[in-house]
């Protein structure tokens, strides 16, 4: 029944929109401006969230009553049309949705043309499929800037869908969108980098894919802009679970924290070359990072790392070699015999106490 009753509503909104010559004093005083400052303007990106969804729907139900009002008389404003098209889509009114969205469009509404474009190309509501005109729309509205036609269209690039396939143009277009604050190219961009599968083999060569540090970059640039999902796979990538715990992905990750000086960083790569894990074993390599991470403000306490919770025995070559270094500083006294216990870790505290005092 409220289904039934909201078709009529908008129905006979819609009917009044056709028709020429309502008198202007039939729309509601202040219809519009309470109907634009309920709904916001126009737009077709993607929520950041399920809950920013919500809110966005909760929104223009306030708006709606308003937004039906001020469709009525001589002359529409296309943000209106626009919105209650939105609202009729929602409900599963699809007629009156995509007819609104036409006539939004041709008012100039940006988004509008997205709109039309996704209901051809998705077959939205019954609507025939029709992947030359839902393009077409999208070009319409990328041509005035609209960020999410262009992301889709990046994606109709990467797929062959509508246009030809073309990864390069699909690449320009995702980073266009993200440098100008699109999460969802920011996402997807990020997606992509861990995907070498889902590019040619020849692109995925040239970018050296997966590549962790490009993902993490754009991940992090749509979570700070509430992207659920960004959010989720950066604890993933906290917690090396997922894609991230991919033995190059990670080494790939430490490597940048070494670059950029970070100790925990340099202390674990440490770790990998004394265990030989997922690198060579090299036991003099692994003690001068330790010392390096040290000297970067490691507390000596949080040396090497654990295995399955629990302590490591030192290799005996990287304890040896490890010793050498701290001798020949002056700063340990005993014995060369690869037992690292009270005396060397101590030597080892004056390296980072020493690094402490220097800075």
């Amino acid at each position: 029944m409220r289904k039934t009753r909201a078709a009529w509503t908008f129905g006979a909104a819609f009917a009044a929109v056709m028709t020429v010559g309502q008198s202007a004093s039939a729309q509601m005083p202040g219809a519009l401006d309470e109907c634009l400052e309920l709904a916001g303007e126009p737009t077709a990106e993607a929520p950041v969230s399920r809950d920013a969804g919500s809110a966005f729907f909760s929104a223009m139900a306030k708006a709606r009553p308003h937004c039906e009002a001020a469709l009525i008389g001589p002359e529409q404003d296309g943000r209106v049309l626009f919105h209650m098209a939105v609202i009729m889509q929602r409900e599963g009114f699809h007629t009156y949705a995509l007819r609104a969205f036409n006539m939004a469009a041709s008012t100039g509404i940006a988004p509008a043309y997205t709109k039309v474009g996704d209901y051809y190309n998705f077959g939205i509501g019954g609507i025939r499929e029709n992947h030359r005109r839902a393009v077409e729309n999208y070009q319409k509205a990328a041509e005035t800037g609209d960020a999410p036609a262009k992301a889709t269209l990046a994606i109709m690039h990467q797929i062959g869908r509508g246009v030809p396939q073309d990864f390069d143009k699909m690449f320009s277009l995702l980073e266009e969108t993200a440098a100008d604050g699109y999460h969802f190219s920011q996402l997807r961009l990020a997606e992509l980098y861990m995907s070498p599968d889902a590019v040619s083999p020849a692109l995925a060569r040239q970018l050296d894919l997966p590549d962790p540090l490009k993902a993490t970059e754009f991940y992090e640039l749509a979570a700070a802009q509430g992207n659920s999902v960004a959010r989720a796979e950066l604890d993933k990538a906290a917690d090396g679970e997922g894609l991230f715990n991919d033995p190059a992905v990670r080494l790939k990750l430490i490597n940048r924290g070494v670059e950029q000086g970070e100790p925990s960083a340099i202390n674990t790569l440490g770790f990998m070359h004394e265990r030989g894990d997922g690198v060579g074993y090299n036991p003099q390599l692994a003690a001068q990072l330790y010392i390096q991470a040290l000297e970067a403000g490691l507390p000596v306490q949080e040396l090497r790392g654990l295995e399955n919770g629990r302590f490591v025995r030192w290799d005996n070559e990287t304890a040896l070699e490890f010793q050498v270094i701290l001798q020949n500083r002056g700063l340990y006294l005993g014995f060369l015999d690869a037992v690292v216990g009270p005396g060397t870790m101590g030597a080892a505290a004056q390296v980072a106490q020493q690094a402490a005092q220097a800075q």
